[in-house]
């Protein structure tokens, strides 16, 4: 454990003790309201995301969400999944240098996610302006303060003010005519008699529109980044595709794009040797437990064969990613078809990536790649 001056927060390193402190929710509980400097617009839009919620609030909405989000839904996806990555790839194919970003990693998630939501096609793109307002980090330097967080706050007010009446009704026009789609399953989802509210609805389906797809975007660029960083990395996954898989795992755990989880302590505790009073925020370092020499062989050895991979990029506990399946499913598919279009995909200058700030997300903005075809 250290003590971070500059943020006065304690950050947990390594992947035993992370483990524990993301499994113990009463001890070291999400809920972060009391530490964090809060906006009206923002509390309303999260009041179904459950990311941010202890037992029993978070064991009733996964539960109902479980309902309607299932594994099978998840399955179901592929078909649509390879019939959006070639859509897009069909649009860069007279182009032998394109950004990757732009062309296949932004777009993909979050057009499978507003579609299984039922969400117009045509709406799509407003969505990702979205995501770039809500994770852009513009307001944010490297190392971002309470003053830097409420500024970054009242600066995305209105695009959440914009996302929550855009949601609400959505989920009012689905619940007067359900259809076959996520959004109407919420809707229909019940435990015990209780159901999800409308604002609850909005805050779970901002969680999944949002989150879920830029973690995949993040997924993707990172891959491609950490492969060009390795030479015959790429050319041994063509050879045996049946690693792209456990390749994947890999660089979630090389590039975690959330490397930190926050923690309130709810009682004094004594972790790593210090004494932590209550109300004191902690930082769960899903990065730095991700290379714990005590649990990963060479942890600083990017390794597409490693077997097994506990990496905790995804979570652990009550709160472990609800979108990892979809995020692994889309990651996989396309790089199977970036193998399969072309024959070569290279990065001709790591001085044109545009990276995001490390402070909100690790991942890229924008990656010119340069293809050869068969």
């Amino acid at each position: 454990m250290r003590y971070d001056e500059t943020q006065r927060v304690w950050q947990v390193l390594d992947h035993e003790t992370v483990s524990a402190v993301l499994a113990d929710p009463a001890t070291y509980s999400s809920e972060l309201s009391t530490l964090a400097p809060t906006q009206s617009d923002f509390e309303t839009f999260t009041q179904g995301n459950f990311v941010g919620m202890d037992p029993p609030e978070h064991r009733k909405l996964r539960t109902l969400v479980s309902q309607a989000f299932t594994p099978r839904v998840v399955q179901g996806l592929e078909p649509r999944i390879e019939a959006v990555c070639a859509r897009l790839l069909d649009a860069v194919a007279d182009r032998d240098r394109f950004d990757l970003v732009d062309a296949l990693a932004y777009p993909l998630p979050i057009i499978v996610i507003a579609e299984l939501l039922g969400i117009p096609a045509e709406e799509h793109r407003l969505f990702q302006e979205w995501a770039s307002v809500l994770f852009g980090g513009d307001q944010l330097g490297d190392a971002p303060d309470m003053a830097d967080l409420e500024r970054a706050l009242e600066a995305i007010a209105p695009t959440v003010r914009q996302m929550n009446g855009y949601m609400l009704e959505h989920i009012r026009a689905r619940r007067a005519d359900p259809g076959d789609d996520l959004t109407s399953r919420l809707i229909a989802a019940e435990v015990d008699g209780v159901r999800l509210r409308d604002q609850e609805m909005v805050g779970f389906v901002a969680l999944l529109l949002v989150a879920g797809h830029i973690t995949t975007t993040a997924l993707l660029g990172n891959a491609i980044v950490t492969f060009d960083a390795h030479p015959g990395t790429d050319a041994a996954l063509r050879s045996d595709p049946a690693r792209i898989p456990a390749a994947v795992e890999e660089v979630l755990r090389w590039l975690p794009p959330f490397p930190e989880l926050g923690r309130r302590v709810t009682r004094p505790v004594v972790l790593g040797g210090h004494e932590i009073p209550a109300d004191t925020m902690l930082m769960a370092h899903l990065g730095a437990a991700n290379r714990d020499p005590a649990r990963f062989t060479a942890p600083d050895v990017f390794d597409v064969t490693r077997s097994p991979n506990p990496h905790l990029t995804f979570g652990h506990g009550i709160h472990f990613c609800f979108g990892a399946p979809l995020a692994r499913l889309e990651a996989r598919i396309a790089l199977h078809m970036l193998h399969e279009r072309f024959r070569m995909l290279v990065i001709p200058s790591r001085e044109d990536i545009v990276h995001q700030n490390p402070a909100v997300l690790i991942g890229v903005r924008h990656l010119p790649v340069e293809v050869g075809r068969p």
